[in-house]
Parts: C-alpha cells; sequence; structure tokens
C-alpha cells in the first residue's frame, strides 16, 4: 500500500515539557508517511527553545511510557514565523523535494505564532500550512498526549477503506490512569445542551471482534486527536476561529455531518491523554469559554424548541452542579460566559 502522506499539527502553548514527551512517542510510531508541524501560540515561557534543545537531542525525555531517554539522532528542523508559513509559495517542493530523502521520524517543522489566537485559530494555521504542503490527510493532535505506535496506521487505513467517513478518531485512555478509557467519542444532546463521553472512566478491554464493533458512530471526537481528509476540510472549511478555545470539534463535527459524511471513533487505535491539562493553566478562563461556546454552538445548531429547552434547564441544572461541588466562585465566570455566548456575534462559515 502506497500510505498518503499525513501532516501532524501540535499545538504548544507554554507547555513544551508535554509536547516533547507527545514528540517522543509520535517519532517512534509504524506509520512511515508523516509530517510533524509544532504551532507554537506565542508561548511565554521557554517553550521555543527547549522544543529545539529536544530536537538536537540535548534534552532527555521524562515518561512513565518509555524509559528516558535522549534523542539519538538529531531533527531536521524548519523554523517559519506564521506569516512565512502561510505565504510561502514553494511548500510542495520543500515537502516533495528536500525533505524526500529523509525517514518521517527525522523532520520537524515550527511556526512560531505572534499570538496566542487560540486552539481554533491555531490548528488553522497549521492546517493552511499543510494544506499548501500537499497533504492527504491532517492530524490534529493535543500536545497533552502519548500515543501508540500503530494508532495513526489504524486510523488511516480504516480512512482510506470507506470515503463516507469524514472524520475519524481514537480510543482516548487517560493518562494517569492507563487502563481507563477517557473517551470513545461523544454525544450531543440538543434539548438540554450537554455533552456525554461515551465510555467514560470505563475499563479499557481489549475488544472482542466477534461481538464489539470496530467502528463507533458518535456525534463528535475530541479534539484530542482527529484526523480528516484534505477533501473534508475543503469542502466543509476549517475550525471556527470564534470559539478560541473548547467547543470547535463539536462545531466541526455537526458540519461534517451535516455535509453527509460520518464521524467515528476507531476502537482499535489508541492515545493516552491528560485530563485537561492545558484548562488547569486558568480554570476560570477554560470555565468561562466551556459556556460561553455551548451557548454559541447551541444558537447554531438547535432547533428553535430545542434551544429555548436549553435555556429553561441547563442554567438551572449548572448552577445546581456548582453548588453540589461547592464550586461557588465558578459561578461568575458561568454567567459570564453564558451571558456573552447569548450576544456574541456568530460569523459565516470559516
Amino acid at each position: 500500500m502506497q500510505w498518503p502522506t499525513v501532516f501532524v499539527i501540535i499545538l504548544n502553548w507554554n507547555g513544551w515539557k508535554d509536547t516533547i514527551e507527545c514528540l517522543e512517542s509520535l517519532y517512534s510510531i509504524s506509520y512511515p508517511n508523516y509530517r510533524v508541524v509544532v504551532v507554537d501560540n506565542n508561548s511565554v515561557d521557554d517553550s521555543l527553545v527547549r522544543i529545539e534543545e529536544y530536537a538536537r537531542g540535548e534534552i532527555s525525555v521524562e515518561s512513565s511510557f518509555f524509559p528516558q531517554s535522549i534523542r539519538q539522532k538529531s531533527l531536521r528542523v524548519t523554523e517559519y514565523v506564521r506569516e512565512e508559513a502561510e505565504n510561502v509559495s514553494d511548500l510542495i517542493e520543500e515537502a516533495t523535494g528536500n525533505y524526500a530523502c529523509q525517514a518521517a521520524n527525522e523532520q520537524l517543522v515550527i511556526i512560531k505564532n505572534e499570538q496566542n489566537f487560540g486552539y481554533a485559530e491555531g490548528n488553522n494555521i497549521g492546517m493552511r500550512y499543510a494544506l499548501k504542503a500537499a497533504a492527504d490527510y491532517i492530524l490534529l493532535l493535543n500536545n497533552d498526549t502519548v500515543v501508540h505506535e500503530d494508532f495513526l496506521t489504524e486510523l488511516v487505513r480504516v480512512a482510506e477503506e470507506d470515503d463516507r467517513i469524514g472524520a475519524i478518531g481514537p480510543k482516548i485512555c487517560f493518562y494517569d490512569t492507563p487502563h481507563l478509557i477517557q473517551s470513545t467519542g461523544a454525544r450531543v444532546n440538543f434539548w438540554t445542551g450537554r455533552a456525554i463521553s461515551l465510555n467514560w472512566e470505563k475499563p479499557d478491554n481489549p475488544r472482542n471482534a466477534s461481538s464489539t464493533p470496530k467502528l463507533l458512530p458518535v456525534d463528535y471526537i475530541y479534539g484530542a486527536c482527529f484526523l480528516i481528509h484534505r477533501r473534508i476540510v475543503e469542502e466543509v472549511g476549517k475550525l471556527d476561529p470564534l470559539y478560541f478555545l473548547y467547543g470547535e470539534e463539536l462545531d466541526w463535527c455537526i458540519r461534517i455531518c451535516r455535509a453527509g459524511y460520518q464521524v467515528v471513533c476507531d476502537l482499535d487505535s489508541k492515545i493516552w491523554h491528560k485530563n485537561m491539562a492545558s484548562a488547569l493553566k486558568d480554570k476560570h478562563l477554560s470555565h468561562y469559554y466551556l459556556e460561553r461556546n455551548r451557548v454559541i454552538y447551541m444558537r447554531k445548531y438547535a432547533r428553535i424548541v430545542q434551544f429555548m429547552s436549553f435555556l429553561l434547564y441547563y442554567p438551572l441544572y449548572h448552577l445546581a452542579f456548582l453548588l453540589k461541588k461547592r464550586r461557588v466562585d465558578d459561578i461568575p465566570h458561568f454567567f459570564k460566559g453564558f451571558v456573552d455566548g447569548l450576544f456574541v456575534r456568530i460569523n459565516g462559515s470559516p
């Protein structure tokens, strides 16, 4: 099989330790034809310096998933500022010519953004670069993940077999409790506004091939790991920058489904994800965007009667939840996010 070219986009913001651990696992995968792009969202720590040191083999990677190691061979690093990455005209020649003689696990592209564009637009910048560089598939991968060596081979094999698949993701397990499932995709209840992660905290038992389906149809897959073909991106558009943080993958999957494609989780592909690592950096800001963006996607995709049900149910439900959990300091951020979501201007298709 001639394996299609996959561009793996990893967004970094003040998280170099997570990023180099993710890279170390990624550079050990079985898939033969991929390129890695780290998009740095204007980190204010020493992320860029540390990632470059890792690429030169000067930093050891600490991980419970593999022994402490230092790269035996340095990576070929190509760096761009955002404007260069989005406007350079010879990317196809660079991607297919200069890099053709190098193994996939010997290359790294770094795009340096001049500001924090958020999750959606930060990944869009990486996607625009990848599409110019002749990517067949794009894989969005959170920097706080560790991947199984065969995860990408499995995802691409399945995607290539069925062109009705618009987006596909792996089974995601908890990083700290690797035997428990974090998500196999999620379903959305537009009457209540709640999204339910499927198989949350269930044991990661081997799939019984005779009785358990390989592919699980879902409403959306988590942005922690998201494989999509370039033709789907070109047809439905990229992530909506309005979200900035959280909810953008749900919006994307709804648009993909409404274009007539399937969104599925492949239970034979697996990664491990640190639980809400980015949210821990500023939990109040994260809470604000979670609730603001919930209202935005409800405004965009719920029917009128569903949206009215959501307005009556969700604020009371969530307020009671916060009080029960004694998270009183989150209440102002919840209400601000909810109100801002009601009045923010919704743009056209991204």
